[in-house]
C-alpha cells in the first residue's frame, strides 16, 4: 500500500495536480473542500480573479455532481452511480484547470450530450450572452441550482 501511495503522490504531481477528491459530495464537505481550495491558492500568492474562478468552477461542478446523485437517492440506480464523484485542480502555465467527472447512467447520456452540444457550438459572444441569460434565472429551489455548472 505504501508504494501504491507514493506512486499516486509521484503521478500527481507529474501531472501538476494540486488538489484532488475522490467519492460522495456533501455540501458540507463542498464547502470545506472550496476553503481549502482558497487557502491554498492564497498561499501560492494566486491572483484573486484566478482564485475566484477556479472557487467559483469547483463549486458549480462539485454542485453538478451532488445533484445527479441525489437525484438517483432512492432509486435502484443509485448504487451504480453513489461516490464516483471527483475533481481536481491542476496549475497551469495561464493559471488553473478544474477537471471533474462522475458516473452517469447510459439513459442520461443523451440530454447531457445535447446539453454540451448546445454550449460548444456557441462562440465567445453567444457563450457570454447565455451564460448571463441563465445566471439570470432563479434558482430552482427543489434542484438546488442554477443551471450554470455546464457552461
Amino acid at each position: 500500500m505504501e508504494n501504491a501511495i507514493y506512486m499516486l503522490q509521484k503521478k500527481l504531481k507529474q501531472s501538476n495536480i494540486e488538489f484532488i477528491f475522490s467519492g460522495t459530495f456533501s455540501q458540507g464537505l463542498i464547502e470545506e473542500l472550496g476553503m481549502a481550495l482558497k487557502q491554498r491558492m492564497q498561499l501560492q500568492q494566486a491572483k484573486k480573479r484566478k482564485i475566484s474562478s477556479a472557487f467559483f468552477t469547483f463549486v458549480e461542478q462539485t454542485q453538478n455532481i451532488k445533484q445527479y446523485e441525489v437525484s438517483k437517492e432512492n432509486t435502484e440506480d443509485f448504487l451504480a452511480i453513489v461516490g464516483s464523484g471527483v475533481i481536481a485542480i491542476s496549475k497551469t502555465d495561464s493559471g488553473y484547470c478544474v477537471n471533474s467527472g462522475n458516473t452517469i447512467l447510459n439513459r442520461d447520456i443523451s440530454s447531457l450530450k445535447e446539453k454540451l452540444d448546445k454550449i460548444i457550438s456557441m462562440n465567445d459572444e453567444e457563450l457570454t450572452n447565455y451564460f448571463r441569460e441563465v445566471s439570470r434565472r432563479e434558482v430552482d429551489m427543489n434542484r438546488g441550482r442554477c443551471g450554470l455548472g455546464l457552461i
